[in-house]
């Protein structure tokens, strides 16, 4: 066992060393992600500009680069598989690797290096292996909404959906949904400081069902309020959130401030599935984050709404036995 360990921390060890400086050659290699979202100073550091330039909304980004945000300054960086990680202020963060998987279906291989700050990041199940260095820990994601925060050698790692590996020098742990690892260095034993995340968003709505036979949009109103996870009270603290959905018909509050009880009301309008939409079940999922660094300690929001009749074509049946009958195409 103190062999294995002992192996682990060298390689562990040369990971951080090593991702911490490296900025390679772009050469003629395609983009992996595009820098978007930008708010305030964020400069990208690349082979051509190593003392960094300006960040811009659109900006293709290659294996090598590094983005550094200062204070008060955010930015996204969307993957070609649709995963995207939102940086938040005094974060420097680098693009080690990504790499198309020769499978079967188009998967991705990411390395990442977090040398301080803070990031959420969504990563697309089933589509994607993503590790995540800081100077403290190594983090292996699997499909998920994970937070990690990393300053003067403590990290943090808050998980909403999915699971998550954590390693640091010493020890391993499985984390899942609705866990959080605070403050912890690189030889804590890791299986002690796993409990679940405190406070939640709680989002909800007078209606969860749909129905769209006749072809016209919906609106409705829905509210988030911030509680504690376990007793339910209400957790009063201002914060910015912002809300997404895998669907793509929908039009969403792109962000609004809890105010100081920690609540908030917006407004959603939904547009009739597209009848050659395959891959629609039925059901549209809202998710809402707190959208800056120091919320590590709030697990996300889901609403989840149900559309019936969801704008199929109806076919009428005219049976001799069964007379009258109707199926959906």
């Amino acid at each position: 066992m103190r062999v294995f360990f002992l192996f682990k921390s060298i390689l562990f060890i040369s990971a951080l060393s090593f991702n911490a400086t490296l900025v390679p050659a772009q050469d003629n290699r395609p983009a992996i992600a595009t820098l978007l979202q930008i708010e305030g100073g964020v400069e990208v550091v690349t082979e051509k500009s190593p003392k960094g330039r300006r960040g811009r909304d659109g900006m293709l980004l290659f294996s090598g680069n590094k983005i550094r945000t200062s204070v008060k300054s955010k930015a996204t960086v969307v993957y070609r598989d649709g995963s995207h990680i939102r940086l938040f202020q005094n974060s420097e963060f680098l693009l080690d690797l990504s790499e198309e998987q020769n499978t079967s279906r188009r998967t991705f291989k990411y390395q990442l290096t977090l040398n301080n700050g803070s990031l959420r990041g969504r990563f697309k199940k089933g589509l994607q292996r993503t590790i995540i260095i800081t100077p403290t820990a190594l983090i292996r994601v699997k499909g998920t909404s994970v937070r990690i925060a990393e300053n003067n050698n403590k990290v943090t790692v808050s998980l909403t959906e999915g699971q998550v590996e954590v390693s640091n020098l010493s020890s391993s742990t499985i984390m899942n949904a609705g866990q959080w690892m605070p403050q912890f260095g690189r030889t804590d034993d890791l299986s002690k400081i796993v409990v679940p995340i405190p406070n939640l968003l709680n989002l909800k709505s007078d209606e969860y069902k749909f129905d769209f036979r006749n072809g016209e949009s919906k609106q409705f109103e829905f509210s988030v309020q911030l509680q504690n996870s376990v007793s339910s009270k209400i957790v009063k603290r201002k914060g910015l959130v912002i809300f997404e959905s895998d669907y793509n018909r929908i039009r969403l509050p792109k962000r609004f401030m809890l105010d100081a009880n920690g609540f908030a009301r917006g407004l959603v309008g939904i547009d009739p599935p597209r009848i050659d939409d395959k891959k629609f079940r039925g059901l549209i999922t809202i998710r809402a984050f707190m959208d800056n660094d120091g919320f590590d300690d709030v697990a996300e929001g889901n609403l989840v709404i149900k559309i019936r009749n969801s704008g199929k074509k109806r076919t009428l049946i005219l049976d001799p036995d069964k007379g009258l009958t109707e199926t959906e195409g």
